[in-house]
């Protein structure tokens, strides 16, 4: 249920508040139990719309928390050089290999592994994760 569901609830419940309040006692019963009914179902309508809209806020609050604080990560942690990302050494600068952008955009933070499997001429880097391979050299940070 959405906000305006919520809120049509709520309002048809007043309407309904202000008919109860209009009748006189001259009505029949079943017509004062008949509104008290639909009453009690408009509430009901209205305080599950607004239960789902705050469990819906909570996610996105979480949501918006964890996606913060991948940035700050990436901030304090993580430099740019040439067309990759490197981890930062103590002075702020690139060092080592890079992180797989592949990966990176998933969340996870894996640096690149030499693939020797082809001998020693035919050294690669690939993804240890996703397996993206990234050609044989120039991909090493410098300072």
């Amino acid at each position: 249920m959405d906000l305006a569901t919520s809120l049509s609830a709520v309002t048809a419940a007043l309407a309904l508040v202000k008919e109860l309040k209009q009748i006189d006692a001259q009505f029949d019963k079943a017509e004062l139990k008949l509104k008290i009914a639909g009453l009690t179902e408009a509430l009901s309508d209205a305080k599950l719309g607004l239960v789902e809209i705050a469990q819906e806020m909570a996610e996105k609050d979480a949501e918006i928390r964890r996606l913060s604080e991948l940035l700050a990560y990436k901030a304090s942690n993580l430099v740019e050089q040439g067309a990759f990302r490197y981890f930062a050494n103590e002075a702020g600068e690139a060092s080592g290999v890079p992180i797989c952008p592949v990966c990176e955009k998933k969340g996870l933070f894996l640096k690149l592994a030499q693939d020797r499997s082809k001998g020693a001429g035919a050294v690669t880097y690939v993804c240890p994760s996703c397996k993206a391979n990234y050609g044989y050299s120039g991909i090493i940070a410098k300072p």
